[in-house]
Order: C-alpha cells, then sequence, then structure tokens
C-alpha cells in the first residue's frame, strides 16, 4: 500500500513533496507492522497516529462510516421481510454501497480533519466539544 496506491495518490495530489505526513489509527498488526515501518521509511512516508478510542478523528467513523450505514439501511427497508441474504451477499452490497458515496461525500469528510484536528491541539489533547 505505502510504495503503491498511497505514494501514487501523495504524488499526484502533491507533486512537488518529497516527503509526507500521514494520520493514520492505532492497527499495530498493520500500519505500525516491521513491514510496514519499513516501507513508509522507504517511500518517506512519516507516520501520525490517532489518540486511542478516538473516532471524532477518523473520518471513517465520524463520517463514511456514518454515510454507508445510512445507504444500507435505506436498501433493507425496500427489502422484502422474508428476504435471505448471505453473508457473502452482505459484504458485496457493502462493498457496492462503500464505492458508490458521491465523491462530493467523501471530499467533504476528509477536508473536515483539518478542523478536527486543530480542535484536538487546541484542547491539548483532551476532549473538545464541537461547535457546527
Amino acid at each position: 500500500m505505502y510504495t503503491g496506491p498511497l505514494l501514487k495518490a501523495l504524488k499526484k495530489s502533491y507533486p512537488e513533496q518529497k516527503s509526507f505526513s500521514v494520520l493514520e489509527d492505532n492497527d499495530p498488526a498493520g500500519y505500525k507492522s516491521k513491514a510496514a515501518l519499513a516501507a513508509k521509511a522507504f517511500v518517506g512516508i512519516k507516520m501520525m497516529s490517532l489518540p486511542p478510542r478516538s473516532p471524532d478523528l477518523n473520518v471513517l467513523d465520524y463520517s463514511l462510516w456514518h454515510s454507508i450505514n445510512v445507504a444500507m439501511r435505506a436498501q433493507e427497508a425496500r427489502m422484502h421481510a422474508n428476504k435471505y441474504e448471505s453473508v457473502a451477499e452482505f459484504k458485496a452490497r457493502l462493498r457496492r454501497v462503500a464505492l458508490s458515496l458521491p465523491k462530493k461525500t467523501v471530499t467533504k469528510a476528509v477536508k473536515d480533519m483539518r478542523r478536527r484536528v486543530q480542535l484536538l491541539g487546541a484542547a491539548k489533547g483532551g476532549l473538545f466539544t464541537e461547535s457546527k
């Protein structure tokens, strides 16, 4: 991921940059594995970790999963009451819904990260109240 799709997207968005800072959650099995750390060092990616238990800073948790959940529930409301959906069918539908989120929705959620991180900084890493 770090030497392929992520690096490609970062270079496309920031062609003049030589190194990048990426905000990650605290998944020790993925982002903090030896292989991931070596790949990030190789391509010049510095990681910034989210504080533990901070869903308000994870764009997936506070926004995108909500949008996906709303769409999934709307589909389910239109299904026949006796409809059986296998795990594989559910996963396929979930994938379709997630990939069909409007680009505007995803962009808005990602751009809101700056505001949320600023609120966290002003609170010196403590709790903060949002005002919209």
